[in-house]
């Protein structure tokens, strides 16, 4: 998490302080301009509570420094609220599926505004055996708007009154325009398709489905052919226990999880079932620092592949969600790799949400 200000009044001022994450979760440094030579050091306990760790030089009162400490909450709510979303499409069947789920979660979010976005530069086909040389669908720049003004019409009878949907056609490249877009428009989660039906598709909607899981900046919602959305009401978060405390994007998740209303499942899944390591210990200790508040039901079980325990875990209790962190499971490139066609099938039926690491 970056740095960033908050406001809060106390007794007979209203002050502005520089906010620093420390790097153990849940410390914050905070700079009060003008008003001290050493920062305050507050901590925010597993229940929620917030500690004055160290006062720094300054005049203010416990009850105004756990008034600073409730600002913080309040903006770090705000700064992973989800209101904007982008949505993919190439007009695929998979990519217009994949619309019409997220107009349909937009309902369940309380989105502002849906972006619904095509790039022409998308349609650059990579080489295989069957096609060695790449080669690129030729489309006229108004017929592909008037193929997006199209799901607009469509989305439009799924989405709800209160939220805008806005259309963005231009020959970016894919990656570019997504993360260009995510902060011209403060874009807080990108929803996009994973393959279709036909071999066309599976090669293309599922290249730049790769790309974008393994470059895009913000939240990535990844969702299978066919589905048809179901309200979320239990998550299954796939986490790793290696450096549990710096890497898990807690504030992201649980902002996303509270938004919905669900409930959420903490899972590991062990490639070993020799568990006496106290370096995994720790780390299981770090996981309930960090979740306990939530109360989650954590789950630890084992599976020589990962990917496969994941899926037969959130099958098993009929999730309608997994979450994430790529960098830690290496779970997309397992999952699209060419030679592992069943791990693909696996995941047919369960949207899958990626956050990058904090």
């Amino acid at each position: 998490m970056k740095e960033f200000s908050v406001k809060f009044r106390t007794d007979i001022l209203d002050l502005n302080a520089r906010v620093i994450p420390n790097h153990r979760h849940g410390q914050f440094k905070v700079e009060l301009a003008g008003q001290e030579t050493e920062p305050v050091i507050l901590t925010q306990l597993v229940n929620g509570d917030w500690e004055i760790t160290e006062r720094g030089t300054n005049d203010l009162s416990d009850q105004e420094l756990k008034g600073l400490g409730h600002a913080i909450d309040l903006k770090i709510k705000e700064i992973y609220q989800i209101k904007n979303i982008l949505v993919t499409t190439d007009f695929s069947d998979a990519s217009i599926n994949a619309a019409k789920y997220a107009a349909a979660l937009s309902n369940q979010l309380g989105i502002n505004n849906l972006a619904l976005y095509h790039s022409y530069a998308a349609l650059d086909i990579p080489s295989t055996p069957y096609a060695p040389v790449p080669w690129q669908y030729d489309e006229h720049p108004e017929e592909s708007l008037e193929k997006t003004r199209k799901i607009k019409k469509e989305l439009e009878n799924i989405i709800s009154t209160h939220t805008i949907i806005e259309i963005y056609n231009d020959e970016s490249p894919l990656i570019a325009a997504v993360d260009e877009m995510g902060v011209k428009l403060n874009i807080g989660l990108v929803i996009t398709g994973t393959t279709g039906k036909s071999n066309l598709e599976r090669i293309l909607v599922g290249s730049n489905a790769l790309s974008l899981a393994k470059h895009c900046k913000m939240p990535l919602l990844m969702v299978p052919p066919q589905i048809t959305f179901k309200p979320i009401k239990q998550i299954v978060f796939a986490c790793d226990l290696k450096n549990v405390s710096e890497s898990t994007p807690i504030y992201a998740v649980k902002t996303f999880v509270h938004a919905l209303g669900a409930k959420l499942l903490i899972l590991n899944v062990d490639q070993d079932e020799t568990h006496f390591n106290p370096d995994r210990i720790k780390e299981m200790t770090a996981l309930h620092q960090l979740w306990d508040r939530e109360e989650p039901e954590y789950h630890y079980i084992d599976d020589e592949d990962t990917a496969h325990g994941i899926v037969m875990f959130a099958e098993k209790y009929q999730a309608e969600l997994i979450i994430t962190v790529p960098k830690v499971y290496g779970f997309f490139e397992s999952i699209f790799h060419s030679s592992i066609t069943k791990k693909l099938t696996y995941t047919t039926h369960l949207p899958l949400l990626l956050f990058k690491d904090d």
